[in-house]
């Protein structure tokens, strides 16, 4: 079982946090985007920024600035590297947003830091998608902004089917390589046969990125965060849904959950609505 979850537009380079365990499996691509995000700004000047990012003045000056501190990272060993060491900090600590104050890693215990790097993506416009554990640097870009690279339209167009490719193999290797015994956070009683399962987390915005890649046997399911019904239907909000996320995340790694049939016992704030629910869609209703 993989999770899916959105970035934060506001991050920083968290120097306490734990040291990084690797990083993002598309270090090319990434480096491509921000030879074209320099390009742009060498060509159109900090306009052609601004429409791009679509911010104002000040977060157009401070975008500009983490991308001129930017160093493309090609492998691991470059996290040796002092310079670099100062520009990257593990993921689930560089995103500040309500869902990761939600989530709040530092105050899982190791267990459950282990359980999200085994479990959990955030989807990214910039680096496609990352390991809570993966090094990275502050950036601006998401997913549905209007970047044409290399005959895509847009960065759906760029990626295409390589991130769930990549979060699909992730959920298939359950047994450490060298010893045959589930790797660690894999569940022991995972059927040989049993396909993947992703959880979504995600906004619209980045689970398109993903959905429409799997494999049709794939197992998908959504998490919809109801605060009231209208017409039958539950209304969500974004503030709370984001909450919610990151509550269902925290409360997934504290327990150690292995598959999706475990959701119906998320209880933070919400209780699982079965009237609602269909095997891909779970209602939680305040």
């Amino acid at each position: 079982m993989q999770v899916i979850i959105s970035p934060a537009k506001q991050m920083r380079v968290e120097r306490d946090a734990f040291e990084p365990r690797g990083i993002p499996p598309f270090p090319m691509q990434t480096e491509r985007l921000y030879r074209e995000l320099r390009r742009i700004e060498r060509i159109e000047g900090a306009e052609g920024l601004r429409a791009l990012w679509r911010v104002n003045d000040r977060l157009l000056a401070q975008n500009i600035e983490l991308l001129d501190r930017f160093a493309p990272i090609h492998g691991e060993h470059e996290l040796a590297d002092p310079v670099i060491a100062a520009l990257v900090s593990p993921a689930i600590f560089s995103y500040v947003g309500i869902q990761y104050q939600s989530l709040a890693p530092e105050v899982l215990d190791d267990t459950a830091l282990d359980w999200l790097q085994d479990h959990l993506w955030v989807i990214s416009g910039f680096y496609g998608c990352v390991r809570p554990f993966d090094a990275i640097q502050p950036y601006r870009l998401e997913m549905g902004a209007r970047l044409s690279v290399d005959g895509a339209r847009d960065l759906y167009g760029f990626w295409g089917d390589a991130i769930a490719r990549r979060i699909e193999d992730s959920d298939e290797a359950t047994l450490d390589e060298t010893t045959g015994s589930p790797a660690t956070g894999a569940s022991a009683e995972k059927p040989s046969d049993a396909g993947a399962c992703v959880v979504n987390l995600a906004s619209v915005e980045y689970a398109k990125a993903v959905l429409a890649h799997l494999s049709m046997s794939t197992q998908v399911v959504t998490c919809i965060f109801g605060e009231e019904l209208r017409a039958g239907k539950p209304v969500q909000r974004a503030t709370a849904s984001k909450i919610a996320r990151g509550s269902m995340v925290r409360w997934m790694a504290e327990r150690g959950c292995q598959d999706a049939s475990e959701l119906a016992a998320f209880d933070v704030g919400y209780r699982f609505a079965p009237e609602l629910s269909s095997p891909d869609t779970l209602v939680f209703m305040r």
